[in-house]
């Protein structure tokens, strides 16, 4: 018999509030529907990308991918009050109508925090090893969030638990570093896309050039997206087509780890621009400047951004995140739309699914997927990011210590929390 499913349930108005719900009244599961697959999540991640799902879930749709069950108790059940957030990692198939997607399969993708079952509605991606979700109460959210990859039981590639931990961990963070890296700072003209995917933008091949003269200042460099872009922005673009010097900034407690990755020619902390910040970044006059913020501390990005453009010409600022704090849904909102505020220079907001929509448009889904794989399955080879460790949990209890531990901003950089939610381990996950 199957024992009695753990689902995640959060606060919508403080996060760190965190529940494990058990949900005894879940069974027996309803029959399923057609062109469905029912699931069980089996290894999970957690980042601060899923606290920003938290904290600004309620503009961006992220509480509406997993509603609460009809099982929910009673004190958990407002979904005004409640509500799941989602992990990237893997599940597997326990029941399928299906033809391609047999009971068994394993897949990576955007999935419930939990033990519960959960029914997809799907269908076969064009792309071989794809497939998408397709219900109904999906259809709002953007397309990253409903796109799967499959792997057969047999496959090779399920054998190797560290690999399948990474995946969960940083592919799809590593992928934002590898779009920005390829497709924003385009070398191939035709490549070329706008940041937000909107072209009032007005992000010209200018712009996305980086030669012999730039430098590419990346704040809150220990994050696992901007580690993502260093990596490429060392090893994935073209001789000629370098910048002179990726500097990372951040605090000073994540410096020693960001240091020792080896992906930054240098690491500053965020107050350094209290002296002179053309001798720290040792520029020069005709330097083109690359500020790119993944969540800098007090809008230090924009700080520094403001003080570069009173002395060089050639400033251009990206941003891809805001900071990593606990707030207030009315906090939340706030931080958004500062976010978005026009300033003085050129300065675009990244949307991760626009650029990828747009990447798609450019070379072909099927190929984009061809080349973004290459060079994440080149990542593992390699040994993934120097100074990284997976830090494995086991079941509902341990991902919720870790959920603790990483909302209250605890979890050193160095750490990459995964946990198994498999009850019964068969070698395989």
């Amino acid at each position: 018999m199957a024992s009695t499913p753990v689902i995640q349930v959060l606060s919508k108005n403080n996060y760190e509030d965190q529940y494990l719900v058990s949900l005894p009244n879940a069974y027996p599961l309803p029959p399923l529907g057609p062109s469905s697959i029912r699931i069980k999540s089996n290894i999970l991640s957690l980042t601060t990308n899923n606290c920003s799902y938290a904290r600004d879930g309620h503009l961006l749709g992220w509480w509406d991918v997993h509603p609460l069950p009809p099982s929910t108790p009673a004190r958990y059940s407002d979904p005004t009050k409640f509500g799941r957030i989602s992990a990237w990692g893997y599940a597997e198939v326990i029941e399928s109508n299906v033809s391609g997607l047999q009971i068994g399969t394993q897949f990576y993708g955007y999935l419930p925090i939990g033990t519960l079952p959960l029914d997809m509605e799907v269908k076969l991606n064009n792309v071989p090893g794809q497939f998408l979700e397709v219900s109904k109460y999906r259809e709002k959210q953007l397309p990253i969030y409903n796109r799967y990859f499959s792997y057969l039981p047999t496959s090779k590639e399920l054998e190797d638990k560290e690999s399948l931990g990474y995946d969960s961990l940083m592919l799809v963070l590593f992928q934002t570093g590898y779009m920005i890296n390829r497709y924003v700072f385009a070398w191939e003209p035709s490549e070329l896309v706008q940041p937000s995917g909107d072209l009032r933008d007005g992000w010209t091949v200018q712009h996305g050039a980086l030669r012999e003269k730039s430098i590419v200042l990346v704040f809150s460099a220990s994050g696992k997206t901007a580690l993502g872009l260093a990596y490429c922005l060392k090893h994935g673009r073209p001789a000629g087509e370098k910048p002179r010097m990726v500097i990372g900034v951040g605090s000073n407690k994540s410096k020693p780890f960001t240091e020792g990755t080896g992906l930054y020619d240098k690491v500053l902390t965020y107050d350094a621009d209290s002296g002179d910040l053309g001798q720290h970044l040792g520029l020069k006059p005709d330097n083109k400047i690359a500020v790119i913020d993944f969540g800098s501390r007090d809008a230090a990005g924009d700080r520094w951004a403001v003080k570069l453009r009173k002395t060089y010409n050639d400033v251009v600022q990206l941003q891809v995140a805001g900071e990593f704090k606990t707030q207030t849904p009315e906090e939340a909102t706030a931080g958004f739309l500062a976010r978005m505020k026009k300033v003085e220079g050129y300065k675009a907001l990244i949307n991760a699914c626009a650029l990828r929509t747009q990447a798609m448009d450019k070379t072909g889904e099927r190929k984009y997927y061809e080349d973004f794989m290459k060079v994440w399955d080149s990542v593992k080879k390699g040994g993934y990011i120097n100074g990284m460790r997976l830090v494995w949990g086991e079941g509902m209890e341990d991902l919720g210590r870790g959920w603790e531990k990483l909302s209250k901003g605890e979890a050193s950089p160095d750490e990459g929390l995964v946990f198994s939610l498999v009850e019964n381990p068969t070698g395989k996950l």
